[in-house]
């Protein structure tokens, strides 16, 4: 067994204070440890300086202060390998959901929305900042840390804008917005500078910053992928189309029942049921149509018109499901209701006017895709189950009409 001498000792512990173990505590047990091997090892012919650089690599892959590195995040998070457990494992559990999530949104399947926004949640605030203070003990430039700061911040906005996004909530737009004011004029601007300034990484710094500007600008271009403002007038267009003819069969119907009421032909407990019937059903589909759009304009003031409205929540189709249909696709008892004093109408007209064709008050069931193969869709939900907002209130308004318009065939 060899013995190592004081003066060998010594060199042994000034070579790893000049390798960059700064702690004094590490220092005693690397020394102990090294020269235990040595004594146990090491033969009295052999080299010391020789066999003391072969033992010393055991101790590191790249460098002997990556000890001192582990050892100091390992006392700065005490539970260090819990939270990259936790990192990997919200991780993967935020990606999968986000995939899901995104499937069953295509597909309009119910729970699509629940599933998102519980992986959003995850990522912006579990996985995304753990990464960032795991990261951050890692690199010891300050402006490097700035950088990963920047980075996680630009990827919590992100993912948060595109929930706002794909939710219809108010300020989606300003936040991707502000998500990619980030990424382009702080990020990429740090990032480049800092990267060109070190030879070696100059060339990977130039490609990766062009990849990003080049991500950046695309996501940009994604920015103004929606309907154009053409549109969202002939929605609107539409819309108030329906509303002036409903107005103007509405006022004729309030002349035709003054002028009928000293005509002995008609039952004045008739025409006093339909037009009790007729003026309920429209109160009602308007309590309907004002649920949504209050909904749709909450917390903005002042209230923006129905174009920008439209504008705002085109394609939407949680929205109006939200009040008028559950989860399952079943309807709630608005619909119910609605559905319940159409077919008493259509009981009134048929048995009181003898309106036997009621083609605009149909509220029988109806081919799937019309095609009978595939089943069939109740009324309310072939009409407002799993429409977009801008369809819904057509369909509405369009009931409304039709209302007054049967009502005008029987006076």
């Amino acid at each position: 067994m060899f013995v190592l001498s004081e003066q060998q000792v010594s060199f042994i512990l000034d070579d790893i204070r000049r390798n960059g173990i700064e702690l004094e505590e590490l220092q005693l047990n690397l020394l102990d440890h090294i020269c235990c091997v040595i004594e146990n090892e090491m033969s009295p012919e052999q080299d010391f300086d020789e066999f003391y650089r072969i033992v010393i690599t055991r101790f590191y892959k790249r460098e002997l202060r990556e000890i001192q590195e582990e050892t100091e995040l390992v006392l700065t998070f005490k539970h260090y390998y819990t939270m990259k457990k936790v990192m990997l494992l919200s991780g993967t559990f935020a990606a999968i959901g986000i995939i899901i999530g995104s499937f069953f949104k295509v597909m309009h399947w119910p729970g699509a929305s629940a599933i998102f926004l519980l992986a959003v949640f995850i990522l912006s605030f579990i996985f995304l900042p753990i990464l960032f203070l795991i990261k951050a003990k890692e690199v010891k430039e300050k402006r490097e840390k700035i950088t990963l700061g920047i980075a996680t911040l630009f990827g919590i906005l992100v993912s948060i804008s595109s929930l706002f996004k794909v939710m219809h909530w108010p300020g989606a737009t300003i936040m991707w917005l502000i998500s990619l004011g980030i990424l382009i004029f702080i990020f990429l601007p740090i990032y480049f500078f800092g990267g060109i300034k070190n030879s070696e990484t100059k060339m990977n710094t130039i490609v990766s910053s062009l990849l990003i500007l080049f991500a950046g600008g695309l996501l940009f271009l994604l920015t103004s992928l929606r309907p154009s403002q053409q549109i969202h007038y002939l929605y609107a267009s539409s819309i108030q189309g329906i509303d002036k003819a409903y107005a103007f069969a509405s006022k004729q119907n309030e002349l035709k029942y003054a002028s009928l009421s000293t005509d002995s032909t008609k039952s004045q407990a008739d025409l006093s049921e339909l037009k009790n019937s007729c003026n309920s059903l429209c109160s009602k589909i308007e309590a309907a149509k004002k649920q949504i759009i209050d909904f749709a304009s909450f917390g903005q003031n002042p209230k923006p018109n129905l174009e920008m409205l439209l504008s705002e929540n085109a394609g939407n189709f949680n929205l109006p499901m939200s009040f008028l249909f559950t989860n399952n696709d079943q309807p709630k008892p608005i619909m119910t209701a609605l559905k319940s004093d159409v077919k008493i109408l259509n009981i009134l007209l048929k048995e009181k006017f003898h309106k036997e064709n009621l083609l605009l008050l149909n509220i029988s069931d109806i081919d799937r895709y019309g095609n009978p193969k595939e089943g069939k869709f109740s009324w309310e939900n072939a009409k407002f189950c799993r429409v977009p907002f801008e369809l819904v209130l057509i369909n509405f308004n369009q009931l409304e009409l039709d209302v007054r318009l049967m009502e005008a065939s029987c006076l």
